[in-house]
């Protein structure tokens, strides 16, 4: 990891961004990533932040040196060779090497740098656009990028200045499996829960899209302002949905109201409710709309599409890591 200034202004998230990253890396080499358990993810972590925390580069090739020998000599209330053995430190170091030597690992050091600030910053006077692509990945992978993405986010969106007016809009979609509820927290858990409870004052709209409501935690679904809902199949995902729009009322009649109509609901067609409007509803059918994507993109086509130049008619660049 690159030191930045978030070590002086954020420590909280900045701590939060290393041990999703560290939790990346050593998911990559088949070892325990669980920060609150594993040895290797507190240790890594104490040798990082001492190196960030010092105005230096954290970097998985400065590092392989200290894991061995490290510039401590306890950690905790422990020794360092009580805590971590001097051969259970070399193994892990002629992991991490192998895992720095493979040309597979070179994948994941190119491209765009993670940096939030950069990616929102207008092209020519136009809006941007950043699409995150993670099909490619297996389902931890998976959750650990994208738990090191939203981390990045909300500390970029805690250094924004307060505004009522939207300058940015976070797009989640299919969030099933990355917000479920208590008792399970993947990586995504926490940084989207902030989010939600605070970008809005910060003028960044969070957008998440599922076919799985029961799968959400409540309090994503408490924190949401505006609610486009289809037809539920199930009473168990008409239940958690009622419950959430409406906000701890105990109308039973309003309940069952709500339940029948959600029922009801024919295709293309949504129960829109915005907090703004008390708990007024209202019924909306989108217009027919054509669109020339066809669907999932290939890795190939995707790199294809990056190096394309950009159509003329578009009205917004847009940018694939």
């Amino acid at each position: 990891e690159r030191r930045s200034s978030r070590w002086d202004e954020d420590l909280e998230g900045a701590r939060a961004a290393l041990s999703a990253a560290i939790s990346l890396l050593l998911r990559l080499v088949g070892r325990d990533a669980d920060p609150a358990r594993s040895k290797d993810h507190v240790y890594l972590s104490v040798l990082a932040e001492a190196r960030l925390r010092a105005g230096r580069d954290a970097e998985l090739g400065s590092l392989l040196s200290e894991i061995a020998e490290p510039p401590f000599e306890t950690i905790g209330a422990l020794p360092v060779d009580e805590f971590v053995s001097p051969r259970a430190r070399k193994d892990l170091a002629s992991a991490l090497n192998a895992l720095l030597a493979s040309p597979t690992f070179a994948s994941w050091r190119r491209g765009a740098t993670l940096d939030v600030a950069a990616w929102m910053k207008p092209v020519d006077g136009k809006t941007t656009a950043t699409i995150v692509s993670v099909a490619h990945l297996d389902d931890d992978e998976r959750e650990l990028v994208l738990g090191l993405l939203l981390e990045e986010v909300l500390t970029w969106v805690r250094g924004l200045s307060g505004s009522e007016s939207l300058r940015a809009l976070v797009v989640f979609d299919e969030v099933y499996g990355f917000l479920p509820p208590h008792p399970a927290s993947p990586a995504t858990k926490r940084p989207l829960v902030a989010l939600m409870k605070q970008a809005r004052a910060f003028g960044v709209g969070v957008v998440l899209a599922t076919q799985n409501p029961m799968d959400l935690d409540y309090r994503s679904l408490s924190n949401a302002g505006l609610w486009c809902v289809g037809r539920l199949q199930t009473d168990a995902d008409r239940e958690r949905v009622i419950e959430g729009l409406r906000g701890g009322s105990s109308k039973h009649d309003d309940a069952r109201a709500l339940a029948d109509l959600l029922k009801r609901l024919q295709p293309r067609w949504f129960l829109v409710r915005d907090v703004r409007d008390g708990e007024q509803s209202s019924l909306l059918q989108p217009r027919w709309t054509m669109s020339l994507m066809r669907g999932p993109m290939t890795r190939t086509e995707i790199r294809r599409a990056w190096a394309a130049p950009p159509a003329p008619s578009l009205h917004a660049d847009a940018s694939v890591a």
